[in-house]
C-alpha cells in the first residue's frame, strides 16, 4: 500500500526514553475498556463483544478538548509530526494472550463527509517492540517495533492483532490535519 509511511526512529533516542518511562511507569493511568473496536458497525461491536478480551487506554485529547494531564507532554510529538488540528490523541495498551486477537477493521474516526475525511491522517507510534502488529485490510502488516511511526489516511481500514510473546503492546495513536506548508505557519492545536 504506497499511502502507508513507515518511519523508524522516530524521536530522538532520549525524548523516546522519556515517553516511554512515562507511558510505562507503574503511576500511569489506564482504564479498561471491554471492546477492542468501537466502529459504529454494530454487528462488528456484537461480534467483538462474545470474543474480546478488552484492553486498557489512556485518553489524551478527543472532542476538542484535552482529556488528560499528559496532554501538554504531546506537544513536542504534536510538532514533529505537523500538527495543524488535531482530532485524537489515544493510548492503547494490551495485555499478553496465549493466541493473537484480532480486531476487526476499522476507522478510527469516521466522516459521514469523505471529501473532508480523506485529508486527515492517522499515526501510531510503537511504545515497545513485541510480536504484535497492525494490520490493513490489504494485508501489508506493520510490527510494533519501539519508536516507529506509520502513518496513513484516516479513511484507511487497519485492525490491531495483540502480542504473544511481551507482557503488553503499547502505542499512541494520533488523529489530526497536517500542516501543508510547516515552514511558515505555527501549528494550531485546538
Amino acid at each position: 500500500m504506497d499511502k502507508i509511511s513507515i518511519q523508524e526512529n522516530f524521536l530522538e533516542e532520549k525524548e523516546f526514553d522519556a515517553l516511554r518511562g512515562m507511558v510505562m511507569g507503574e503511576y500511569f493511568p489506564w482504564f479498561f475498556n471491554p471492546i477492542v473496536t468501537s466502529n459504529i458497525d454494530k454487528n462488528l461491536i456484537e461480534e467483538e463483544k462474545e470474543t474480546s478480551p478488552g484492553y486498557l487506554v489512556h485518553m489524551i485529547y478527543s472532542r476538542n478538548v484535552p482529556q488528560s494531564t499528559f496532554y501538554e507532554s504531546m506537544f513536542p510529538i504534536l510538532k514533529h509530526l505537523n500538527v495543524s488540528v488535531l482530532l485524537r490523541i489515544k493510548l492503547n495498551l494490551h495485555l499478553r494472550l496465549p493466541e493473537p486477537f484480532y480486531s476487526g477493521y476499522h476507522i478510527d474516526i469516521v466522516y459521514s463527509n469523505k471529501d473532508i475525511a480523506v485529508n486527515f491522517t492517522t499515526s501510531i507510534l510503537y511504545i515497545n517492540t513485541n510480536n504484535g502488529y497492525t494490520e490493513f485490510e490489504d494485508g501489508t502488516i506493520v510490527k510494533s517495533v519501539a519508536n516507529r511511526l506509520v502513518s496513513f489516511p484516516l479513511t484507511t481500514r487497519h485492525r490491531g492483532v495483540t502480542q504473544t510473546d511481551e507482557q503488553t503492546r503499547s502505542l499512541i495513536n494520533f488523529n489530526y490535519l497536517k500542516e501543508k506548508n510547516p515552514k511558515h505557519s505555527t501549528p494550531y492545536i485546538l
